[in-house]
């Protein structure tokens, strides 16, 4: 039996892409910090809505991670095997690695931070190469077997993740996968609100390229 490589990739995409949303807001809207205070992403990590002990749905999140993380490794793979090129092979190799260690981040949630902050780190950097990579298969694919389109999303979630990985350091911050809180929360505080810029943009890109995928396959059958 054949195996529609177009299906097979946006399948787990969609699913991983809006699974890992769906529990971020519920766990954000019912989060109640340890000063009492309310869930915000312009002050507070990702990672904050796994913390066991301190975010209610603490579980939700991390299992929602973790399978969200290996169906967008599932995407990875489909989307190197749909393109079908040895560069795209490599991305998606990447991309796999990517995948299992955003699932990764929900098994080693904060509250052990001498695991979850390199787990964290692998993350966002093989997430930047990955979305690189295809962006740059994308523009130089003369088969145009992705609309150039595409490279739309993929640059901008390109600059943001450099943006989180560099703005901080550049600024004298602590680095933005250091996630360690201050006993006063400042109201604006840039290295969490940039790491929800990455979390938004890398999310889109997948679901636009998912959502594309769909839209081809329906236009052809």
């Amino acid at each position: 039996m054949e195996i529609d490589i177009k299906k097979f990739t946006y399948v787990p995409g969609l699913i991983g892409g809006s699974l890992i949303i769906l529990v971020s807001v519920i766990t954000a809207l019912v989060y109640q910090g340890t000063q009492g205070e309310h869930y915000s992403p312009l002050n507070h990590f990702i990672s904050e809505l796994g913390q066991r002990e301190v975010s209610e749905f603490a579980p939700l999140f991390n299992i929602g991670l973790m399978i969200g993380g290996l169906l967008c490794a599932l995407f990875m793979i489909g989307l190197g095997l749909y393109i079908k090129k040895f560069y795209s092979y490599i991305a998606a190799a990447v991309g796999v690695v990517a995948g299992i260690f955003c699932g990764l981040v929900g098994v080693f949630p904060m509250n052990n931070m001498n695991i979850h902050v390199p787990v964290a780190l692998t993350f966002f950097r093989s997430g930047l190469l990955v979305v690189l990579l295809f962006t740059l298969i994308i523009i130089f694919d003369k088969q145009k077997k992705i609309s150039k389109w595409m490279i739309i999303p993929g640059g901008i979630t390109v600059l943001v993740f450099a943006a989180f990985l560099t703005i901080p350091k550049l600024l004298g911050y602590a680095t933005g996968a250091s996630l360690s809180v201050p006993d006063v929360r400042p109201a604006f505080w840039l290295n969490p609100f940039l790491e929800w810029l990455v979390f938004l943009t890398v999310i889109c890109w997948v679901l636009s390229l998912s959502g594309y995928l769909m839209k081809r396959k329906n236009k052809i059958t």
